[in-house]
């Protein structure tokens, strides 16, 4: 990966006359561009004060944007301009005018630039032509390293063992300068004393705060382990298979590291804990992306959104990303605006460019909305189709919550219970098994066998009242979708027998 140095030479190199650079950290690119520029004089604009030295002697307020970027364009005298705050203003039709004037004043020049730095990675559609958008790394470890031994320094007079800083430092990846400064502070402001397990515990909360602070981003606990998935049996092969790579060792060392999955299938079935269990397993931070409040406006541009929910949940990495109904967000049934197909084109180029250490846990009920460039390998490392639990799989999901309700399996007769909750789903099964536990409660007894059935015979399934929407979407998921159950499945024959009954 380039360093932000390295990034920023490429674009000044192309000769592009004017440079929309994304990023938060204002001082520690503006001394790149410094160290860049050389000789010629780097001149700084923001909203409040104007340019911080002077361009014309005229009597212009050049806090102004447009009588800003007026002057620097009209400047024979070569420099560099970096203006601060302007992408707050590129809406305005002036402004707009004044770039793409700017922009033909400059074309042929190689001595002067005009340089756009903001937070926010999104140039509006009239000037994606004109402004090259240039987005800028995060500290790597050696900045970090360095950061952190600095930081340090303040605290003990002890020489601190590499490992200790080299660890730290990789756990603060993905943070600015200003954010591992604030974290060390914070973690280290108390006794004074350098505690690894305290450090560690500390920037954990900073990332999570981080990610509360974006809004569309939740911090999910996950209590659940592999042991309350029932049936499912693949899909806990691969999550096996991989726990212990996902982590920054494995980068290092270059083993490949998992990317991503799209769990599909019936609703009801354990999509959504499937993600919570992975991550859980894995031993790695879930959030939550709400694709809902990214288009909801709230947050304001969608695009804008979306690119910052990408790089906050970077900056908190190691992380696994949960993206609950993707197809809501990123699927379209039919032609997409304008607005959703770029922020679908943005996701898949995020796909393929992402740190290595994000995972993406997609669940979708859905599936046939989602586009082909969405599924295909590569984006994904594996498409698993959640299906109705079948016999085994119903026993096996019996006892998990009978165990969670206080009661021992080996009282209650499964195959009984097992028979009458032929072609439910795990959702209908935990709420079977709740219900009659409530009803047991109520009357002060043990909860028994009869409980359960009396309770279940009150439910109607997902399987009869959905039950050609749940055939469509077991005829799309044939040969395109690896099942996550090893079992037989659900025979559909049988459910036909259900329906019409």
């Amino acid at each position: 990966m380039s360093t932000l140095r390295e990034r920023l030479a490429q674009a000044i190199a192309t000769r592009r006359p004017l440079l929309f650079l994304h990023s938060p950290e204002e001082r520690r690119v503006i001394d790149a561009v410094r160290d860049i520029a050389g000789e010629l004089p780097v001149i700084e604009w923001s909203c409040t004060r104007g340019f911080d030295q002077a361009v014309n002697d005229d009597e212009r307020d050049y806090r102004e944007p447009v009588a800003a970027i007026e002057a620097a364009a009209g400047k024979r005298e070569p420099a560099y301009y970096v203006f601060k705050d302007l992408s707050v203003f590129m809406d305005d039709t002036a402004v707009v005018r004044a770039l793409r004037d700017a922009y033909d004043a400059l074309r042929d020049r190689s001595d002067t630039r005009l340089i756009i730095l903001s937070p926010v990675g999104v140039v509006p559609e009239i000037l994606r032509r004109d402004i090259l958008l240039v987005g800028l790394p995060l500290p790597g470890i050696e900045e970090v390293t360095a950061e952190v031994a600095a930081t340090l320094k303040q605290y003990t007079s002890q020489q601190v063992p590499d490992e200790v800083l080299h660890g730290t430092a990789l756990s603060l990846g993905g943070l600015t300068t200003d954010d591992v400064r604030f974290v060390l502070h914070s973690a280290l402001s108390g006794s004074g004393k350098l505690n690894r397990t305290e450090l560690l515990q500390a920037i954990q909360d900073a990332k999570q705060a981080l990610a509360g602070r974006a809004g569309f981003l939740q911090y999910v606990p996950v209590e659940r382990r592999i042991a309350d998935i029932g049936g499912l049996s693949n899909f806990k092969a691969w999550v096996d298979d991989r726990t212990g790579v996902f982590n920054r060792e494995s980068v290092e060392a270059g083993v490949p590291v998992p990317r991503g999955i799209l769990i599909t299938g019936v609703s009801g079935c354990g999509k959504s804990l499937c993600c919570k269990v992975l991550a859980a397993t894995w031993g790695v931070p879930l959030y939550r992306l709400d694709m809902n409040l990214i288009f909801s406006g709230l947050h304001g541009n969608p695009e804008a959104a979306f690119h910052n929910a990408l790089e906050t949940i970077e900056s908190i990495a190691p992380a696994v990303l949960w993206i609950d109904e993707i197809e809501n967000g990123l699927g379209f049934e039919h032609s997409p605006d304008p607005v959703q197909s770029h922020v679908f084109s943005a996701f898949l180029t995020w796909m393929q460019e992402k740190p290595p250490l994000v995972f993406v846990a997609a669940t979708a009920n859905r599936i046939e909305y989602l586009p082909a460039e969405m599924i295909r390998k590569g984006r994904f490392d594996q498409v698993f189709f959640v299906d109705l639990p079948d016999e085994d799989e119903r026993r096996e999901l019996i006892s998990i919550h009978l165990r969670r309700n206080g009661a021992n399996p080996e009282d209650f007769n499964l195959d009984t219970l097992a028979g009458e909750t032929l072609g439910w789903n795990g959702a209908e099964i935990e709420q079977a098994v709740n219900s009659a536990r409530i009803h047991a409660h109520r009357h002060q007894r043990p909860l028994t066998t009869g409980d359960v059935v009396k309770h279940a015979r009150q439910i109607v399934p997902l399987s009869r009242t959905m039950n050609e929407q749940i055939k469509k979407l077991r005829d799309w998921a044939w040969n395109r979708a690896r099942p996550a159950s090893g079992g037989k499945g659900t025979d559909y024959s049988i459910l036909d027998e259900i329906k019409d009954g």
